[in-house]
């Protein structure tokens, strides 16, 4: 019986083959040749492969042909692999361990359909210091983005079961990144004109970043505790859940940002920023719930509706579209030329400030709070109704009787009101 045992188990090592790549700078996985021992690496049922392919003295071409099956591959140096046919092509990798990049990887297949699909059938993981680009490729299965390491999505690319980020992620203009799962990013995703997507839920971890122009979408929840910011043009962000912003939205000058939520309104506990020339923009409601800020920098935020709770700060100059609504004990600061095309209703006991500058409102504005004007004015358009107790004193900075804007409210300030205004009444007769 021991005997048996033993030559059992000496058969079933023996069936495993490390093969390594010998074909030089490029050559076809096909040729025996090209291998160390020669066979072609291809599973059967009494013979197994972990194959290594090292391109640590220069580019390594590896064209793939035909559909092999492998228990892993390990990737050094500068490789690529290809799929050049017209065909679909599928590199199955059984072993847990898949497809090891601790190098410069190339996987390519089909682009803009002049060749057949790439497909990487088992988990894939790129080690820190490594870069995989991608071009036309599926991967079916996990796929982990080590700190330190690149991921450059060209054209399109699916990944399947999941993606953990901690690196960098690129997805280059026509890129797409997807999953049937979650996608779960620390580290930082690039978008340049492609689309990063979950048919899960999307995770943006604190002293995580998503940035760039293109678009995000998660089919579930969207869950941001990091940095999100447009740059360059427009970054949409996509869910057909909710999405819950814990982190920072910004959208940097000329930019827009712009996030629709289909089922749900937008709440903020941490930061937006609205930067000049350019707009953070919801599809929805949003509500700026106590400690969340918001800072208007000259740019325009732009929702159905602003809902204002008590304990949140909202602050700044720009234009504000669509109805603003200020809960009871609530406060927003406007301090500068401020637009507001919309509705705005001040609850008792809240407060709008306007600070050094005019608030211009479109819509109508129901105040059963206060207005407290400091250096500023509020003219609204379409009315003023409303319990409002309204309250005019000095800026810091301007002062509404310093009518020749010198600094200073003297009798110069007077002969300038008189020469403008008081010979111009009716009761006046030259």
């Amino acid at each position: 019986m021991t005997t048996i045992l033993v030559s059992w188990t000496c058969g079933v090592q023996a069936g495993v083959v490390n093969s390594e790549w010998t074909g030089g700078r490029g050559g076809e996985w096909a040729n025996a040749a090209n291998w160390s021992p020669a066979t072609v690496p291809d599973n059967t049922a009494s013979q197994t492969f972990a194959v290594t392919i090292d391109g640590s003295e220069g580019k390594t071409q590896v064209r793939i042909s035909q559909n092999r099956t492998v228990n892993q591959l390990d990737v050094y140096g500068n490789v690529w692999l290809e799929n050049r046919t017209p065909n679909n092509i599928e590199l199955v990798l059984v072993g847990e361990n898949g497809l090891t990049n601790y190098g410069n990887l190339r996987l390519r297949g089909g682009a803009f359909n002049e060749l057949g699909q790439f497909t990487i059938d088992g988990n894939v993981t790129n080690e820190p210091n490594a870069m995989l680009e991608l071009l036309g490729v599926h991967i079916w299965n996990d796929f982990y983005n080590s700190s330190e390491a690149a991921v450059l999505i060209k054209y399109e690319n699916c990944f399947v079961s999941g993606v953990q980020n901690n690196g960098a992620i690129i997805v280059d203009l026509f890129g797409e990144m997807g999953t049937d799962a979650n996608i779960v990013n620390t580290g930082q995703i690039q978008i340049c004109g492609g689309m990063c997507a979950a048919v899960g839920l999307l995770h943006n971890d604190a002293n995580a970043i998503i940035e760039g122009f293109g678009m995000v979408h998660s089919n579930e929840s969207f869950q941001n505790s990091g940095t999100i910011f447009a740059s360059s043009g427009s970054l949409v962000l996509h869910t057909d859940a909710s999405f819950v912003n814990a982190g920072t939205l910004e959208n940097r000058v000329g930019a827009v940002l712009s996030v629709m939520a289909r089922n749900a309104d937008v709440n903020n506990s941490d930061k937006i920023n609205v930067n000049a020339s350019g707009s953070v923009v919801f599809d929805c409601n949003l509500v700026n719930e106590p400690n969340g800020v918001i800072e208007l920098l000259g740019g325009t935020l732009a929702a159905q509706k602003v809902a204002q709770s008590p304990g949140a700060t909202f602050e700044g100059f720009g234009g504000i579209t669509g109805n603003v609504v200020i809960d009871p004990n609530g406060i927003m600061k406007l301090t500068g030329p401020t637009n507001i095309v919309g509705t705005v209703q001040i609850a008792e006991n809240a407060t709008l400030e306007i600070i050094d500058g005019t608030t211009l409102i479109t819509g109508h504005t129901i105040c059963n709070g206060t207005i407290h004007m400091r250096g500023g004015r509020i003219i609204p358009q379409d009315g003023l109704s409303g319990d409002c107790n309204i309250i005019w004193e000095p800026g810091a900075y301007t002062n509404g009787a310093d009518f020749n804007l010198d600094g200073r409210v003297d009798f110069e300030d007077f002969t300038d009101f008189a020469d403008t205004w008081l010979w111009q009444a009716d009761w006046h007769t030259p």
